[in-house]
């Protein structure tokens, strides 16, 4: 007989007032108790990552939107310096045409190499400071993400 059995029966404190009644039958067991108990935890818990998971997706999709907004704007500013450099270049055409001597096309060539050297030397400090955005862009979104993916 199931009631015989102590292994099958438990304490009214452990139990609700509805089951107390079913325990005194014998229809419940202490492991369908405990079964019902670590139900009810892991949909709990089964919430709880799921809010987790909400929040990272929400998390990581700031972080992608920072990123681009952060790339696209070096992406643009280096469409206008190759147009800058793409404008010098169809410049110096015509400076040499419109030059009268061998000295002029070199004083023209010069004035036209000393620009393009300035470019190239912009282009060094920019690519550094492009690459310091990036990085510092990719610091501080996981800075800020990082506490939101510990909860």
């Amino acid at each position: 007989m199931p009631q015989d059995n102590p292994r099958n029966q438990t304490s009214r404190a452990d139990a609700s007032p509805g089951e107390s009644a079913r325990f005194e039958e014998g229809e419940i067991s202490r492991s369908e108790t405990f079964h019902t108990e670590s139900r009810s935890a892991g949909d709990a818990t089964k919430v709880r990552f799921a809010e987790m998971g909400l929040r990272n997706v929400r998390t990581g999709l700031r972080m992608q939107k920072e990123m681009f907004d952060t790339l696209q704007d070096i992406g643009r500013d280096w469409l206008q310096r190759a147009a800058s450099e793409a404008e010098l270049a169809y410049k110096l055409p015509n400076r040499l045409r419109s030059a009268r001597s061998v000295p002029d096309a070199l004083s023209a060539y010069q004035q036209w190499l000393s620009e393009w050297l300035s470019l190239c030397t912009e282009d060094s400090r920019r690519f550094l400071s492009d690459g310091r955005r990036i990085v510092s862009t990719g610091v501080r979104c996981l800075a800020e993400a990082s506490p939101a993916m510990l909860n």
